[in-house]
């Protein structure tokens, strides 16, 4: 199973650049695979918010599907066809105008995004 981008995965993380730049995303980075990793560990993709020093997204390939979660939650966003698409999913609930329902909890310095659909549930404490 292929656990690393595509060319076209790159250029799409490249042609994503601006558009999540202008939703607050300021760094992009894939990071590759280590020599001493186990063989089916592959590349993956991190997104970071302006101003912060974590990760906020997470995506890698697993086979021909891209998943993605949170990477301050650890939830999973879920599986898409493409990055384009994983991408589109993640700034469009950015986007208080897009119906989508941010939850916003507190845990030190950083502020946890959770995606949810339909109800609104306590972060808890991270403490």
């Amino acid at each position: 199973m292929n656990a690393c981008f595509t060319a076209r995965d790159r250029m799409e993380v490249f042609a994503w650049q601006e558009t999540a730049s202008a939703a607050g995303y300021d760094r992009m980075v894939i990071h590759n695979r280590d020599t001493g990793d186990a063989q089916e560990v592959g590349n993956f993709l991190s997104v970071y918010r302006r101003g912060e020093s974590w990760s906020r997204w997470g995506f890698a390939r697993q086979g021909q599907a891209i998943s993605g979660w949170c990477c301050l939650t650890s939830m999973d966003m879920g599986q898409f066809d493409t990055l384009a698409d994983a991408f589109a999913a993640v700034l469009k609930a950015a986007r208080p105008s897009s119906g989508a329902m941010l939850l916003r909890a507190a845990h030190g310095g950083a502020v946890v995004t959770e995606l949810a659909a339909r109800r609104v549930r306590s972060l808890g404490s991270a403490a």
